[in-house]
């Protein structure tokens, strides 16, 4: 998959990898390994590299996570997030 992550300063209300991760209920390493795999993360980083989501970031992590605990792969749940596919278990 393509690197959608681009080094900018974002705009608007955004939230580092941890304040993300409480939010979705998951642990901050499986956002960085979701980014790092299947390029499932924030579509901004700051110029210092760090990961900034907003909130369309949150609402996409969030369906991955969802499709996840509905029994899919993640691997089969960032093609949907992404490409808009039908899951597959």
């Amino acid at each position: 998959m393509a690197s959608r992550s681009k080094r900018a300063k974002p705009d608007g209300l955004t939230w580092g990898v941890s304040a993300a991760a409480d939010q979705l209920g998951v642990a901050a390493s499986t956002l960085r390994t979701w980014d790092r795999r299947y390029d499932v993360g924030p579509a901004v980083r700051t110029v210092g590299g760090h990961r900034r989501y907003n909130a369309d970031d949150i609402a996409r992590v969030r369906r991955m996570a969802e499709l996840i605990d509905g029994g899919a792969t993640p691997e089969s749940a960032a093609r949907v997030v992404l490409d808009d596919e039908p899951p597959v278990g």
